[in-house]
């Protein structure tokens, strides 16, 4: 099993995000971008992206309404980072954030600034050389259990500090 998780993990670091130079330069319908969005997170999401949840980003305020049903640069970009984060923050957080992030920057250097700094942590993570972890060598469930901690600790840090930004913007 150790062999073939570190093979996993082999081949999960060489995996990235594309840029905002990568993504399309005009605009999409939504069948479009569901199938752009799952094919740019089909290694990083476990439920594929739908023409409805879409909507309800839309809806919530997360991502930027459509213009005559086609989507643009922003879209495929909010949609990546919404799909990522979902899984461990609230949407209420990731809009925050988000907004935050783009106050001060535009949406393709805020946007390049999150894949870049994902990509190079996801390329540089092996469990010789990470930190984060005590040893391969011990127990499967121990290391599960180290990831968990440290990934309930960062969400932890991570909310804080887009609440105390929030909070800071509006004093």
């Amino acid at each position: 099993m150790h062999n073939e998780f570190e093979k996993w993990l082999k081949a999960f670091s060489e995996e990235r995000l594309p840029l905002w130079n990568e993504f399309p330069d005009f605009d999409l319908y939504m069948d479009q971008l569901v199938n752009l969005g799952n094919r740019y997170l089909e290694n990083f999401i476990d439920v594929k992206i739908t023409a409805s949840m879409i909507n309800s980003y839309v809806k919530k305020g997360l991502m930027e309404r459509p213009s005559k049903k086609k989507y643009t640069t922003t879209n495929v970009a909010e949609l990546v980072v919404i799909s990522l984060l979902k899984s461990i923050y609230p949407l209420e957080t990731i809009r925050s954030g988000i907004k935050q992030s783009t106050k001060d920057m535009s949406i393709a250097d805020s946007y390049n600034y999150f894949a870049n700094l994902f990509n190079r942590t996801l390329s540089s993570f092996s469990l010789t050389n990470s930190p984060q972890v005590d040893s391969f060598n011990e127990n499967m469930i121990q290391l599960t259990e180290q990831f968990a901690i440290h990934a309930v600790i960062y969400k932890m840090i991570g909310e804080k500090l887009v609440n105390l930004q929030r909070i800071s913007k509006t004093n």
